[in-house]
């Protein structure tokens, strides 16, 4: 082939940002390991290129637009008998079939014990299997639902949020809620409802979330949406540096 027919070649696969393909192209015009090739395996190398470093760029816009709080990874993650988190229940959430079956994810336990860190790990894993995913604190949240309200883009606000396939809310009721933000909270709930993940974070346990709402009509519509069919995830010790205890309960909990 004459060089001006390989300059076109590259001019056009760099044209057409086609940026792996032309990486992939080039290195095998400077390296003699790719002559004996033929030309279906050369262009099948090519093609794997362009599809890995599409694949690749895909899931770094995914990881950013999420805005993880750290980089926690489900390799990150330490499990032994003294932790008490259970490496099968470990690797059975990783499969992500909580996201295909659109379930929720209760993680609660006290400060320090990883509640975060487990649910950036599940949710990244989310990420790399293809998800979108989005973090936020309870608070901030709450206090962006409010901010759009009183701009007049809640609606639009809400939808956008029901959007990624996984939100991760961290440090759920804490505290009381106020009616406000009680009644933002249903309509984001009602929205993500049974199309959906959503990841809770809490150091108090459930049974006490529905104290933390002052309406007991909405809570109870709330909590319905939230924790029916969701995994549950108790951790238990002082911190997440002492020791580990992880429950898994995928039973409905049923309101008393």
């Amino acid at each position: 082939m004459s060089m001006n027919h390989l300059n076109s070649v590259s001019t056009h696969l760099k044209a057409l940002r086609l940026s792996g393909m032309h990486r992939a192209y080039d290195e095998q015009l400077i390296s003699s390991s790719y002559q004996d090739m033929s030309f279906d395996d050369r262009l099948c190398f090519l093609l794997d290129r362009e599809a890995t470093e599409r694949d690749n760029k895909a899931l770094q816009t995914r990881i950013g637009k999420a805005r993880f709080k750290g980089t926690a990874t489900i390799e990150d993650m330490q499990v032994s008998t003294k932790r008490g988190l259970d490496k099968t229940l470990l690797m059975q959430l990783s499969q992500c079939g909580w996201v295909k079956d659109r379930r929720n994810v209760l993680i609660t336990g006290p400060s320090g014990c990883g509640k975060t860190f487990l649910s950036t790990a599940l949710s990244r894993k989310a990420c790399q299997l293809g998800s979108s995913a989005r973090y936020f604190r309870a608070s901030n949240l709450l206090a962006e639902l409010e901010a759009a309200r009183e701009e007049g883009s809640f609606i639009r606000t809400v939808t956008n949020l029901g959007r990624p396939h996984v939100l991760i809310i961290d440090d759920f009721c804490l505290s009381s809620m106020s009616e406000t933000e009680e009644k933002d909270l249903f309509e984001l709930i009602e929205e993500r409802h049974g199309k959906v993940s959503t990841i809770f974070t809490s150091q108090n346990p459930v049974g006490l979330w529905h104290s933390l709402m002052p309406n007991p009509a909405i809570a109870d519509a709330i909590l319905d949406r939230i924790v029916h069919t969701a995994v549950r995830i108790e951790l238990k010790g002082e911190s997440m540096r002492k020791g580990i205890t992880s429950v898994l309960d995928n039973e409905t909990l049923k309101q008393s």
